[in-house]
């Protein structure tokens, strides 16, 4: 996400009901994965200890650019439902490795969980 893009969009009416409306679709478990995530009056069933947080993450990131356009900030198409943990790694990752692949305590080269 833009720094530069304004917080009301994400307040907005609208984009609160296609976030729902991917978290339906996923039936509230991440994209990538496949974690069950916590997504108010959707998973209200999942207990308090397991509770992961979701983000309705923009596959093309939005920017100045497009913003503005709903081919890129409502279009489902264009989003993903995911955990917090696979958001963060999105955005912040400097992974030595290919996507969904990791070290384990050994050092050996296993799927990512």
């Amino acid at each position: 996400m833009s720094r530069s893009i304004d917080s009301s969009f994400y307040n907005s009416k609208v984009w609160k009901q296609v976030r729902l409306n991917v978290w339906r679709k996923q039936a509230c478990i991440c994209n990538r994965c496949h974690r069950p995530v916590y997504v108010a009056g959707l998973s209200d069933y999942i207990s308090k200890e397991k509770r992961l947080k979701g983000i309705v993450h923009h596959k093309v990131y939005l920017n100045a650019n497009n913003v503005n356009d709903s081919n890129y900030t409502l279009n489902e198409d264009n989003l993903e439902g995911i955990c917090i943990d696979c958001h963060n790694e999105e955005h912040n990752s400097t992974s030595v490795t290919k996507p969904g692949l990791a070290f384990d305590k050994d050092g050996n080269l296993i799927k990512r969980c």
